[in-house]
């Protein structure tokens, strides 16, 4: 396990390196005349979409494609043996099969014209695909092509139906499930029916601390395993430590919402750095503890990273524990325990939107 940590953690943080690197210059694309009347714009289809690309790339790229994929190169890059590859588009049926694809993220949905349903994903490369040789930069055509991929126009063909963001966007996945916690709050479930209902026990508390608990409570939509698709996050509006903390995360599998955890006051939730998962814990004056989770792609399941815990009670001079399992601790010096804990002590302090604002 110590093992997937750190092929996990340092995966994350090379891959959103490479994205801001990009990044850094997102308007180099800004340059290039994209017509809007399809009359210059390279037309490139496969059996299920085509995809648009302007005329400034002619001659920097390669093609290939499938019937549901169309891939794009760095010419250059390609012929001087380093991969070349920029970005590709992939229709998937079962979001399943592309669900923990690395560098994968989903952009859109298309209906062909028999009803079936795809998801229609980006993929970017995972390494360098550019003569690193000559220059730690990539050529500017290269980030061009790169960076093009999350711009560009891509239709349906032979009937078929193309939607950006279609199936993404959490104002429209989980609209049944704030409903729901509207209507668990206002009524004053107990926390028994709450914890049927895989709902926070908080709900019962903060209705029966504040006179208007819509008001306490909030939402908002966040990717947090930056897989394209937004997770649900309900909280409690609150200032300093509090503020941030979620009592119920919500993700989409096989594009249907399903719960995936609940939090309280000693069992905290919260969203760090790198888009990891965080559960604050306490189990006693002398014990208290932070584990560290990635949410697996299309999937309810929270992957354990790395597990941190100060238990006075098993050693009192030394109570400073890591895991890199759920079994194992291992007993560390104070200094190796702040410095590894400190890579995940940077929470997402959302302003949740207040259940009020969406109260029927």
């Amino acid at each position: 396990m110590k093992n997937n940590l750190v092929f996990t953690f340092a995966f994350i943080v090379f891959i959103t390196t490479i994205n801001l690197a990009f990044a850094e210059n997102t308007s180099v694309t800004d340059n290039i005349k994209i017509n809007s009347s399809n009359q210059k714009n390279r037309i490139i289809k496969n059996q299920l979409f085509s995809i648009e690309l302007p005329e400034d790339f002619k001659g920097v790229y390669l093609v290939k494609k499938k019937k549901d994929k169309i891939e794009i190169f760095h010419k250059e890059s390609k012929k001087e043996g380093f991969g070349g590859f920029a970005f590709g588009i992939k229709a998937y049926k079962n979001p399943a099969d592309h669900a923990v694809l690395p560098g994968s993220k989903k952009i859109g949905e298309l209906n062909d014209k028999k009803g079936n349903l795809y998801d229609i994903v980006l993929k970017h490369p995972t390494d360098v695909q550019y003569n690193y040789t000559k220059s730690s930069e990539p050529p500017i055509s290269f980030k061009n092509l790169y960076n093009y991929g999350e711009i560009v126009n891509i239709t349906g063909v032979n009937g078929g139906r193309y939607y950006k963001n279609q199936g993404m966007k959490g104002e429209d996945l989980y609209k049944e499930i704030l409903q729901k916690h509207i209507t668990a709050i206002t009524e004053k479930w107990d926390s028994q029916k709450l914890e049927q209902e895989n709902m926070s026990y908080m709900y019962n508390v903060l209705a029966k601390t504040n006179k208007h608990p819509l008001d306490k409570i909030g939402y908002t939509y966040y990717d947090v395993n930056a897989d394209g698709i937004e997770e649900l996050l309900i909280g409690e509006i609150a200032d300093g430590q509090w503020k941030g903390v979620i009592y119920d995360i919500y993700t989409m599998v096989n594009r249907k919402p399903v719960h995936v955890v609940s939090g309280g006051t000693r069992n905290r939730y919260y969203i760090c750095d790198y888009t990891f998962v965080c559960n604050e814990y306490s189990s006693g004056a002398l014990e208290s503890g932070m584990r560290i989770y990635h949410l697996v792609e299309n999937s309810n399941e929270l992957f354990p990273q790395v597990s941190f815990k100060y238990d006075g009670y098993t050693n009192p001079k030394k109570p400073w524990f890591i895991s890199y399992s759920n079994e194992k601790w291992e007993n560390v010096s104070e200094e190796f325990y702040n410095e590894r804990k400190e890579i995940f002590d940077k929470y997402e302090r959302f302003d949740f939107i207040p259940l009020s604002k969406i109260a029927k």
